[in-house]
């Protein structure tokens, strides 16, 4: 085992001594009585941070029988964390792992001996599937035959996250857009001047159009979310779908002094997807690259075929920081505060687990950020 690290300590106890701290703790019938009773998901770590000992809950949670699998992983091995298989020494050690709250708990908790929490965001994989956690981790240090061991609980607060999330947002933009809307309205019925009333009357429709886009989008990630969104696929033109983008936040406040420009190189090919949740994912990338950009640049779109699959990107002018980068996929992870933090997150999700495609990025001070989705042009 190598011991690179880019964070915590790489090091492990070997198999037997992690079996007999497990064999240590079963032979006090109280460990296992306190453990199992408490109402969280609970395991007990040796100091490299490796199951020694885990609770029904915690089976449970992860739906396996045998709860020696468990013996001599690590939190993030045990829930399949996407960054535990990053590096050869696994959880807590990828570049990643600097941001999660479960490793900072039970590293802080133990070099302070002291009870630590923290909330962490965690992306698994099961069955090709990624799942989307929000935990609350709380680790607690104590001594048990003169060796020291930390408490790991853990509470999946994934939906009430979720709900807080889609609720704080959306009544954030809705009310946003009402309140355009009432001042509008408020401005027809007062104004003689024709010419301003027809312009009022087109920002009245604009904001309309904006009010329906939002609950729709809303309502299409609840959906998403809850495993109930079913894709219509039907023969769609790559170029309508990012025309289509571009009409639509032509007239959004994000997009007011900046330019979009669909880049001359781009192919126009048909193929089956499902053209409204494609459509989302792209309004999603466009408005994020907008909200990046500086008034008077210019958010760049592109689309190519490559190796069987339709690339689309959105590419603006601003380096995303390397801590972002690492994140940037995690639900309620934001750069614009806390009423923001799912467009990334719903881009990804709607891409990978309703469209069958594929999402990521690059970026570089010379070229700036270019997000992009990759669609199968053929499905399987």
């Amino acid at each position: 085992m190598k011991n690179d690290t880019f964070f915590a300590s790489s090091h492990r106890n070997s198999e037997k001594e992690v079996i007999e701290d497990n064999a240590n703790l079963l032979n006090e019938e109280y460990v296992s009585i306190i453990i199992n009773a408490l109402p969280e998901i609970a395991a007990i770590l040796n100091t490299d941070r490796q199951i020694v000992f885990s609770n029904d809950a915690l089976m449970n949670f992860l739906g396996i029988i045998d709860k020696n699998g468990l013996l001599g992983l690590r939190p993030g091995e045990a829930v399949k964390c996407i960054n535990s298989a990053l590096m050869e020494a696994g959880c807590g050690t990828s570049e990643n792992c600097r941001y999660c709250g479960a490793v900072n708990a039970i590293v802080e908790s133990q070099k302070t001996n002291e009870k630590v929490t923290k909330e962490c965001r965690i992306t698994s994989i099961s069955n090709d599937k990624h799942e989307f956690l929000d935990l609350k981790v709380t680790s607690t240090p104590f001594v048990f035959k003169d060796k020291i061991f930390s408490i790991l609980s853990v509470d999946d607060i994934s939906d009430v996250k979720r709900r807080t999330m889609l609720e704080r947002i959306f009544f954030h933009d809705i009310i946003n857009i009402a309140g355009g809307l009432k001042g509008f309205s408020e401005l027809l019925k007062e104004t003689p001047d024709p010419s301003e009333l027809k312009n009022y009357i087109n920002i009245v429709d604009r904001l309309s159009n904006e009010l329906l886009e939002e609950i729709l989008s809303q309502r299409a990630l609840t959906n998403a979310e809850n495993g109930e969104l079913e894709p219509t696929f039907s023969n769609v033109s790559s170029l309508d779908l990012l025309n289509d983008a571009i009409a639509y936040l032509s007239v959004h406040s994000v997009a007011v002094k900046k330019k979009m420009h669909i880049l001359e190189k781009s192919i126009d090919i048909r193929f089956k997807t499902d053209d409204i949740l494609l459509k989302r994912v792209l309004i999603n990338m466009l408005k994020n690259a907008l909200e990046a950009s500086e008034i008077d640049q210019t958010v760049n779109l592109n689309c190519t075929k490559d190796n069987n699959y339709i690339t689309f990107s959105v590419q603006n002018s601003k380096f995303m920081p390397r801590a972002v980068q690492l994140q940037v996929f995690q639900r309620s992870f934001s750069t614009k505060g806390s009423n923001r933090g799912l467009g990334t997150y719903s881009i990804k999700l709607l891409t990978e687990r309703y469209l069958k495609g594929k999402v990521g990025f690059e970026t570089s001070t010379e070229n700036g950020t270019t997000f992009y989705v990759k669609i199968p042009e053929i499905l399987n």
